[in-house]
């Protein structure tokens, strides 16, 4: 249902809506995340989960890989200045 709201939103240049569902993505998120770690989990267990090393290490590599994918974007795209080969015509 967000990503309809996005669309929507986009399509018709409203900002606040865009940030209202931005908001709202978060909010499904961390409920769905609460409800995973709080409902979901059997705590009455004898025995605690506890992650390997190798689940470790991929959640660093997954994590690394994002902060390394969005530097490279953010150093050879226009995305936090304007780009000195478009003028700016708006």
């Amino acid at each position: 249902m967000p990503s309809l709201v996005y669309g929507w939103a986009t399509r018709t240049h409203r900002v606040g809506v865009v940030r209202a569902v931005a908001a709202w993505t978060v909010l499904g998120v961390v409920v769905n995340r609460l409800n995973v770690s709080i409902v979901a989990m059997n705590w009455s267990r004898p025995v605690a989960y506890v992650p390997s090393v190798m689940e470790i290490v991929v959640s660093l590599t997954i994590i690394t890989l994002g902060i390394v994918a969005f530097r490279w974007i953010v150093n050879r795209m226009p995305v936090l200045r304007e780009s000195p080969a478009y003028p700016v015509s708006h």
